[in-house]
């Protein structure tokens, strides 16, 4: 009767370590480092595994190789692999006699004919591992075993059978029950990444919010100068009084998708609030500065707005302009607020000269002046 439950007890052992991986995975290691936390929990798993009390011969193996699985049913062939180098280092130094058989059986194969299994779409980590993945990946390692004895001996006995026929049942409810750990807690992580996003975006324009803005911004200018652009639609008040708030929205969201395909790859845009938007950009030249203003004035008025609403018909297509202010920092950390501030007095400016046009904001021997434009 021993015999039957210490397999059970390394079970139970096999579930709290990939409890506590989770909350590892999760707390302590990035995603930059999950090509090296992931093989390094792994095969110290598998090692707890190996150093478990064993079951006086009445089992073909224990159950060192369910770590490996899962690694290779999350990650695939690379980490599966990467996971078996440190119990097959371990085993060697221990002299195991059975050395070889084990590697092989219980490291090697499990690797590869979990990481068969393995989904791509696993690879962004918002797929569920399927649970008769691991099933199937536990019959095969059972009649792979079940294989490689009976060509070795020539001989199997009934009890030879049930003893691999438990170990299947063992090691099937084993991962089974490791992968609703983690796709319950992969769901949880998922809610968690959801509700963060949703926190930082804008609803209506689908852009990022002011306040991850703000963040990204003040990261930036630790580390290089940037500039600042305020950018405002043209009469949208008298827009919206004469279209609506419906056809406003719309507004925002055509003018919010344009800045995003219209920008430069490393900048970032946001939307501030209103009808205002604000753009990161690490462009500090002033002609180059001028010439990416011009380009989104330009990029707006030229592209025309249509209703998906069906609020304005063909012949009444209202002109969508705006107004752009541009501050740059003068040094790394900077103050930000102080830059958005100047980046919004420039802004003033456009609205106030004339609209559709760009100012910069620059400070020349302690006189402020503003440089103004048209787009």
């Amino acid at each position: 009767m021993g015999d039957l439950l210490i397999p059970l007890f390394h079970a139970c052992t096999l579930v709290t370590l990939n409890y506590i991986a989770l909350k590892i995975r999760n707390r302590i290691f990035i995603e930059s480092c999950e090509w090296l936390a992931v093989p390094l929990l792994t095969g110290l798993a598998s090692i707890i595994m190996m150093l478990q009390p064993v079951s006086g011969g009445f089992l073909p193996s224990d159950l060192r190789f369910a770590p490996i699985v899962m690694a290779g049913l999350r990650f695939g062939w690379g980490m599966s692999l990467l996971s078996t180098m440190i119990p097959a280092v371990y085993s060697f130094f221990k002299a195991d006699p059975s050395y070889m058989q084990h590697l092989i059986q219980d490291l090697l194969l499990p690797a590869i004919i979990s990481s068969s299994f393995h989904q791509k779409e696993n690879d962004n980590g918002y797929i569920a591992i399927r649970v008769w993945d691991g099933i199937k990946v536990c019959a095969v390692l059972s009649a792979s075993r079940v294989a490689i004895l009976f060509y070795e001996t020539q001989q199997q006995t009934l009890s030879v059978y049930g003893a691999h026929l438990y170990m299947f049942l063992l090691s099937a409810a084993a991962i089974t029950v490791l992968i609703y750990m983690f796709n319950d807690e992969n769901r949880n992580w998922m809610l968690h990444r959801q509700l963060e996003f949703q926190a930082n975006q804008d609803g209506l324009t689908k852009l990022p919010n002011i306040r991850s803005f703000l963040g990204i911004a003040k990261n930036t200018l630790k580390r290089r100068k940037i500039s600042i652009f305020m950018i405002d639609i043209d009469n949208f008040k008298s827009f919206n009084d004469t279209y609506g708030h419906l056809v406003g929205d719309e507004l925002l969201r055509h003018v919010g998708e344009l800045l995003r395909l219209s920008i430069e790859e490393q900048d970032y845009v946001a939307r501030y609030g209103g009808e205002e938007f604000i753009i990161m950009s690490q462009t500090t030249d002033e002609e180059e500065l001028a010439a990416y203003a011009h380009s989104l004035c330009s990029k707006v008025a030229s592209t025309p707005f249509t209703d998906p609403n069906g609020e304005i018909d063909g012949t009444d297509k209202p002109s969508v302009t705006i107004s752009v202010g541009i501050s740059v920092a003068t040094r790394t950390n900077d103050d930000l607020q102080r830059i958005i501030s100047e980046a919004d007095e420039a802004l003033y400016v456009s609205k106030r000269t004339g609209k559709n046009k760009y100012s910069l904001y620059y400070s020349d021997a302690s006189l402020l002046k503003v440089k103004n434009n048209n787009a």
